[in-house]
């Protein structure tokens, strides 16, 4: 069963890149509404802000300190929105590794969100270190830093967004290019096109095996912290708990940013695919919390947890924002009204962005009495980041193939050539189940 259209074909029904993945853009209702501008404005002081920062010492744009180095361009928008960008690697994995192939519907969604948060968590650091210069240094290997735990880190990351990550939304771009193009754009693209698909599948390995380094690397990172980190939640198995956040994060994050711009363009959703995906949201939520018990009971930190205390009321508060939606989600009731599906999978995503961002800010207690809270130009430059990315999203599913959807929902300048969807057995629309309560 499927939901969407396939991708550019040319007159012989060959598609250009692949013909697994599918979708269609927003073609109805204006892009420029309030809400939209409103996000521009934002994106716009805080660019500005950023430019200003690069070109001026850190120490007025920040509170960190000789203390706190690291400040909340790096604990927020590196380590929890890359967790968000995950979403790619979990669907990804899950269709191709597991054969949950129903999954590659929705996986352009997965994608362009995931790319748009990479490189926003890509610049904000980029704005963060004091020398930015200083970044072509990682493209020379003679010298790299060998003995700093970073350099896997900022390798890692930049190749994934850039090459990998870059790879795997261009057919939704060369559709678009294909349908807007003449006919010499027609042959060019066909004559690329088969080198590009017997390139996917090493681009596709290659774009699982680097977020497995780096998403578990900057849990590894934190091992270097040593005591300054809470017992509650350093461990030695915490690169194992921060890849699978990662996972928890971008799935969840994947299925509410699904339901929430489908509600508001009404478009249908496979229900058997949201299915699919709150179960395989259930199976990582228990798994995170099955290793993170262990984790406790091994280092006879358990009781640690029930003291209520400061950092027992994080971790049980952290805790059950990732187990109700494990539990919740396991009654097919819930399952299958979206705006249950909803907030389950906004608390879960709620629940690996607490685990991702606590140990770096709020459990990181060192022996000092100077501490650390973002001054307010850092705020400004993080919520201008995240406005950029929600609205560079927007653009992106207005003007690309990106959100599922059926083929006769192709406006005249996107319109396939003869390709016609199964048919459907069964599918929700989230914007009536909303309204018709749980």
């Amino acid at each position: 069963m499927s939901t969407t259209a396939t991708p550019a074909t040319d007159k012989r029904g060959t598609a250009l890149i692949n013909h697994w993945q599918g979708g269609v853009p927003v073609n109805h209702g204006k892009i420029f509404t309030p809400v939209m501008i409103f996000l521009l404005g934002v994106s716009t002081l805080g660019l500005g802000l950023a430019l200003v920062r690069f070109v001026s010492p850190l120490g007025p744009f920040s509170a960190m300190n000789s203390v706190y180095a690291w400040g909340v361009w790096k604990t927020f928008n590196v380590m929890t929105l890359t967790a968000l960008g995950s979403g790619p690697l979990a669907l990804g994995m899950a269709a191709w590794v597991f054969n949950r192939h129903i999954l590659h519907a929705v996986m352009r969604t997965a994608l362009v969100s995931g790319f748009l948060l990479y490189a926003t968590g890509l610049v904000s650091l980029g704005f963060d270190v004091g020398r930015p210069w200083n970044f072509y240094s990682a493209a020379m290997p003679w010298r790299w830093n060998t003995e700093s735990a970073m350099l896997e880190i900022s390798i890692c990351m930049p190749v994934y967004c850039a090459l990998f990550l870059s790879f795997e939304i261009l057919p939704m771009i060369l559709e678009r290019i294909y349908y807007r193009g003449s006919e010499k754009v027609h042959v060019l693209l066909r004559r690329i096109s088969p080198g590009l698909r017997k390139a996917y599948p090493f681009m596709i390995i290659g774009a699982y095996v680097v977020p497995l380094m780096h998403q578990s690397s900057l849990g590894g990172l934190l091992l270097l912290a040593g005591t300054k980190i809470d017992p509650l939640w350093q461990s030695p198995v915490m690169p194992l708990l921060y890849l699978i956040a990662a996972f928890l994060c971008g799935l969840s994050f994947t299925i509410f940013l699904l339901l929430a711009v489908c509600l508001r363009y009404s478009r249908p959703l496979s229900s058997e695919i949201l299915a699919e995906l709150a179960n395989l949201l259930t199976i990582i939520c228990f798994l995170f919390l099955a290793v993170r018990l262990a984790d406790l009971v091994w280092r006879s930190q358990l009781q640690a947890a029930f003291r209520f205390n400061s950092m027992s009321w994080l971790f049980l508060i952290g805790t059950s924002l990732i187990l109700i939606p494990a539990i919740m989600l396991r009654f097919k009731r819930i399952r299958e009204t979206p705006r249950t599906l909803l907030n389950m999978s906004a608390l879960a995503c709620l629940g690996g962005m607490w685990y991702r961002f606590v140990p770096t800010t709020i459990a990181y207690r060192p022996a000092h009495s100077t501490g650390y809270f973002p001054s307010a130009l850092e705020v400004l430059i993080a919520i201008g980041y995240m406005a950029v990315t929600i609205s560079a999203f927007v653009f992106a599913i207005n003007y690309f193939a990106v959100l599922p959807g059926e083929a006769d929902s192709w406006d005249h300048t996107f319109r396939p050539f003869s390709w016609k969807p199964k048919a459907i057995e069964r599918s929700v629309v989230p914007k009536v189940a909303l309204k018709g309560g749980a």
